[in-house]
């Protein structure tokens, strides 16, 4: 394993057991992709470094009651897109000086307090974005009055279960107690957050789908793969940063990206974008969903 791949899993893994939820060892391990070993020598890392990493009943989780251990929530809010880049640039110091491991060190302990966040939020977000983070920290039920919905077309109040922010705190998954689904809220599109006396009651069912390589939010069902030139590969990354982990070199300065995608609009636009930089491969849905969108045009 390398470097670069060993403190992208690390960062990820904060990430992860820093949410709203404990987290079993079979989901961090589907989570980072790795097998038992490595997730117990980075339960044993996280320890060393001074997370409370807490275990009961199967399910694991940073406890973050305590300030020291309150991390990498972020003030910032990570993206799966800029903890790759951080772990990137934190890899390419000088490991035998140190500077690679005293930086890790200081991320673990210093970064995502609660007074960090609060004084974040206050001061760069609106109102609402307080009301949801309370409601987060209190465990409690909310309406969102009045949200616009680009799916069904609708403007409706919302009862909801606030559990997990996304995207600097302007996106925010929740648990739809009428539909029984978890759902993802833009807070620019919420006209207010009202507060309600009403406890979570489906705190087990809470779970934020995972976002894929082009940021389109669900399940990472659907396979593409396509071959492209310097040009694309370049335009890609530089768009898509994450894109350079599935990323295979082959003959004649050619690139081949295999990846699951949770839709196919995102890598759609950009090959229909660069078409004449790239090969479409597969898979049959990706293809068919091309050949849909060339006869509309």
């Amino acid at each position: 394993m390398s470097d670069n791949t060993k403190t992208h899993r690390i960062l990820r893994l904060i990430l992860y057991l820093s949410n709203a939820y404990p987290r079993t060892k079979e989901e961090c391990k589907e989570f980072l992709g790795i097998r038992d070993t490595a997730f117990y020598s980075y339960c044993n890392l996280l320890r060393e470094t001074g997370f409370n990493l807490r275990q009961k009943e199967g399910r694991y989780w940073i406890d973050s009651s305590l300030p020291d251990s309150r991390v990498l929530l972020n003030v910032l809010h990570f993206s799966e897109e800029e903890l790759y880049l951080l772990s990137r640039c934190i890899d390419v110091l000088d490991v035998g000086s140190g500077v690679s491991s005293m930086l890790r060190k200081k991320l673990v302990s210093f970064l995502n307090q609660d007074k960090m966040i609060e004084k974040y939020i206050s001061s760069h977000k609106p109102e609402k974005t307080s009301a949801l983070h309370k409601a987060i920290k209190d465990k409690r039920q909310v309406l969102l009055m009045n949200y616009y919905s680009g799916n069904s077309e609708t403007v409706r109040n919302r009862l909801v279960e606030p559990f997990e922010f996304k995207d600097d705190f302007n996106l925010v998954w929740a648990f739809d107690v009428e539909l029984k689904q978890n759902r993802q809220f833009k807070i620019s599109r919420i006209e207010n957050v009202v507060e309600t006396p009403l406890a979570w009651e489906y705190h087990h069912l809470h779970r934020a789908k995972p976002v894929d390589i082009f940021r389109n939010t669900g399940d990472l069902n659907k396979e593409i793969e396509i071959i492209v030139n310097i040009r694309a590969r370049n335009l890609l990354i530089e768009e898509y940063p994450l894109a350079e982990r599935y990323l295979e070199m082959i003959k004649g300065n050619r690139f081949r990206l295999k990846v699951m995608v949770a839709k196919y609009e995102g890598p759609g636009r950009f090959v229909m974008g660069l078409f004449e930089n790239i090969e479409v491969i597969g898979g049959e849905g990706f293809r068919n969903f091309l050949m849909m969108k060339k006869e509309k045009l």
